[in-house]
């Protein structure tokens, strides 16, 4: 069937959801009035056990629904919250009523998802829309929280000095929390506040999540919807907390003890304002990202982990693809935070062959950064400036000779203004951006224009970035546009426009995919839970289109995928897709596009129930090469959890490719047949919620044999060459693999111990080895050998 075909196929499915506007109407529109106390009458212990006196009294609130599945049921049992507060936070407590022998409790890190029974309530301290922070307390004591940006752009990369626990009881479960006011950003209020809630419950024995207000996921207003608080008398003061930390690293690979001692600085002047600096900070990880084989000309994305960069970032996020929602497009990211203190710029000269791994891999010191962000009125801004320390680095001439080259560090700068307005969940947000990084010789700017609507109900969404970026002498422009449409629930329309010139780099502090491209997608969702044979279905359709300046197709693909979820709580998921023929006008590292003929895919996903003791489940998938010969790959995953303390995990994933087509050199290309296996496996174990011991190994290990030998012609098609029969095969090996331990302490909150041995590295001439020898030699001859030992603690109001 033809592309033409399908479409045609596909256009009443795509129109079939009713044009008016149906959205859904949370609440009743009434005000909560929590008991408000002083301090020494509430005398909480946050215990997760509601005992104490002050709880007696304060009003119960019980208008729970289904939301997961979006049935907008009364649930099967209970759930009751109430709120104390005073003018240093707010008490959350929450009565889970269920019977005892269906409760899943599992310890685990701080913000891990996984399915278990929890309490999650988001605040807004605007009341507004504006902005908000969400915390949730895990039946055990595990922590989860983040931010939440309009309309529904979650992020678990924040943490807060809040405190929260867990008591099991005769009927079901409670759940305590302590908010401190200090911890957010609040703007100017008279003696009266409002704020706003929401908050759910996931109930993991039935897969189901229940919340107040009614606001399901397939419904398109959130955070402007969430149920008003009234409180008086509060009005944060002065805040003044900093981190000390101190760090020793021993080095094994070069038999080095490095130690290092700074701080971080919170201040708070008032409510709606703070500073933070950082000095001679240690940003030496202690979770490593996961392991990836890149051989493509495009950048992999790794999000921020150290805690001062996360601090306060959401006031950067200029876009919804920049806080996480990359479904429907690349992220394109303004103010990427992981470019600060990463690898330095090698030098460029003709003297050097090569540079030594370590320096490739090595993250760069900084003497410090600082950062301001507030709020005036409707005004939101951030200011962000970071400095590098000079790095040495070592290359090898041809003759194996050492130079060694000493790199300038380089300075960052982000400046960012909001102005926001909501009114009867409208919402209204037009911001600036200005960024700037120095190196040496090599400067870069940039500065955008960003707009944002939602309409009264939440019908239509649409967010846009206009970007100008100045790169020496380079000049480049682009627009990006996401418009959403939710003629009523579950039924979602996306589209996202992509007008990006040649010379558009936002990537000194930024990320952006690639530049040179006007690119179209759109994606349709549809979800029930109506339906007698299963618990929900979820369906999408994508369509993209892309070409770059020159007028060539660069991307296209129609795709289709359905997810069933059973009543026996198992899912299915299976996916299929069209890619009709374009031009690669990037992987031969500027050597000009080469044509690629029409491809398909097509791959399924099944897992079981993962709230019980044993789980697990299998996927697989099926594809065209660019040169469409077929490639498979597939694995299986199992979770075994004998209690809430600990967990194994194991992932085995396997891909074989025929005809994969890598770039060599110049217009010359290779095809190869290759293997590549990729086994993750983790232990984890709890003394209690505080502290965790973890083991985890991940490995990729990838052969390929080289098969035939192409060569981009004039016209741009791949023709047929021949190899001299001298030269060295292009066959080759990969082996990346690392292994660690990790001890956690958290002694008091954000205030942790950590204890970390790494080892591991990556090989990229294992020859005549087998996949086996590969993982014994990563290990026994590691590029990475350390013991971290690093303390953090919170001082301060």
């Amino acid at each position: 069937m033809t592309v033409r075909g399908l479409l045609l196929r596909l256009l009443p499915v795509l129109l079939a959801a009713p044009v008016a506007a149906t959205a859904l109407t949370p609440g009743d529109g009434s005000v909560i009035r929590p008991l408000r106390s002083t301090e020494k009458e509430v005398e909480v212990v946050v215990d997760g056990r509601l005992d104490e006196a002050v709880w007696k009294r304060a009003q119960v609130h019980e208008d729970f629904v289904v939301i997961e599945p979006d049935t907008l049921a009364r649930p099967d049992h209970a759930t009751s919250v109430r709120f104390v507060y005073t003018e240093r936070g707010l008490y959350v407590g929450v009565t889970n009523e269920q019977p005892v022998e269906t409760l899943v409790a599992r310890l685990s890190g701080r913000d891990a998802s996984i399915n278990r029974d929890s309490v999650s309530i988001t605040i807004d301290p605007t009341g507004n829309g504006l902005f908000g922070y969400w915390f949730a307390v895990n039946l055990g004591g595990s922590l989860t929280d983040g931010t939440v940006l309009p309309e529904r752009q979650f992020s678990n990369q924040w943490d807060g000095p809040w405190r929260g626990a867990s008591a099991v009881t005769d009927s079901g479960w409670t759940a305590e929390y302590f908010l401190p006011w200090s911890m957010m950003a609040m703007p100017r209020s008279g003696d009266e506040r409002r704020i706003a809630f929401y908050l759910s419950r996931k109930v993991a024995y039935l897969d189901q999540r229940w919340a107040t207000p009614a606001l399901p996921r397939t419904t398109p207003r959130f955070l402007s919807a969430l149920h008003p608080i009234a409180i008086r008398g509060v009005q944060p003061t002065t805040q003044l907390t900093w981190y000390p930390f101190s760090a020793a690293t021993f080095d094994g690979t070069e038999t080095d003890l490095e130690s290092k001692v700074g701080t971080d600085v919170y201040w708070r002047p008032s409510s709606n304002l703070q500073f933070a600096g950082t000095l001679n900070p240690d940003f030496g990880t202690v979770v490593n990202d996961d392991l990836v084989v890149n051989l493509s000309a495009f950048e992999v994305f790794f999000s921020e982990r150290r805690p001062f960069f996360l601090e306060g970032q959401e006031v950067f996020s200029t876009s919804p693809r920049s806080a996480g929602d990359y479904d429907n497009g690349s992220p394109v990211i303004l103010v990427n935070t992981r470019r600060i203190g990463a690898p330095p710029p090698l030098p460029r000269t003709d003297a050097v062959e090569r540079f030594s791994e370590r320096d490739r891999q090595r993250l760069t010191d900084l003497f410090g950064a600082a950062k301001v962000t507030g709020q005036s009125g409707e005004l939101r801004y951030g200011v962000l400036a970071a400095l590098e320390q000079d790095t040495e680095v070592s290359g090898f001439t041809a003759d194996g000779e050492q130079l060694d080259f000493a790199v300038k560090g380089r300075r960052f700068g982000a400046v960012r203004a909001l102005w926001e307005r909501s009114e009867r969940g409208a919402y209204r947000g037009l911001g600036g951006m200005l960024t700037g990084v120095g190196q040496s010789g090599d400067d870069g700017f940039v500065a955008a224009l960003d707009g944002h609507l939602l309409t009264e109900g939440g019908v239509w969404k649409i967010d846009t970035q206009a970007m100008h970026s100045l790169a020496g002498e380079r000049h480049g422009n682009g627009l990006i546009t996401d418009v959403a449409f939710t003629p009523r629930q579950g039924r979602v329309h996306q589209l996202a426009i992509d007008l990006l010139d040649r010379n558009l780099d936002v990537n000194d502090l930024g990320f952006l995919r690639r530049n040179d491209q006007a690119q179209l997608r759109y994606r349709y969702t549809e979800t029930r839970s109506d339906l007698e044979h299963v618990r929900d279905r979820q369906t999408r359709y994508r369509l993209v289109y892309g070409t770059n300046l020159d007028g060539q197709i660069i991307s296209s693909g129609l795709f289709a995928e359905r997810e069933w979820t059973f009543h026996d709580l198992s899912k299915f998921r299976l996916e299929a897709g069209l890619r009709p023929g374009r031009w690669d006008d990037r992987n031969s590292f500027g050597n000009g596009a080469f044509r690629i003929e029409d491809r398909g895919t097509m791959e399924f996903r099944w897992a079981s129930n993962d709230g019980l003791e044993l789980s697990g489940g299998i996927f697989g998938n099926v594809f065209h090469e660019d040169l469409q010969e077929l490639s498979y790959g597939g694995g299986g995953f199992v979770a075994w959890r004998p209690s809430d303390r600990f967990t194994a995990r194991m992932v085995m994933e396997f891909t074989d490719r025929g005809g994969w087509l890598i770039h060599q050199q110049d217009r010359d290309f290779t095809t190869f047949e290759a293997e590549q296996w990729e086994p993750e496996l983790s232990l984890e174990y709890y003394f209690s919620a505080r502290q965790q011991l973890r083991a985890s190994m991940q490995w990729v290990g990838l052969r390929a044999t080289e098969a035939e030998f192409w060569r981009i012609a004039e016209n741009g098609e791949l023709v047929p060459r021949v190899k001299d029969p001298a030269a060295e095969p292009d066959d080759f090996a990969l082996s990346n693999a690392v292994l660690q331990f990790r001890y956690r302490w958290e002694i008091a909150p954000l205030s942790d111990l950590f204890v970390v041995y790494t080892r591991g590295g990556s090989l990229d001439r294992p020859d005549g080895r087998t996949f086996t020898d590969m993982l014994s030699r990563n290990l026994a001859e590691p590029d990475q050998d350390q013991l971290v030992v690093m303390l953090r603690y919170r001082l301060g109001s």
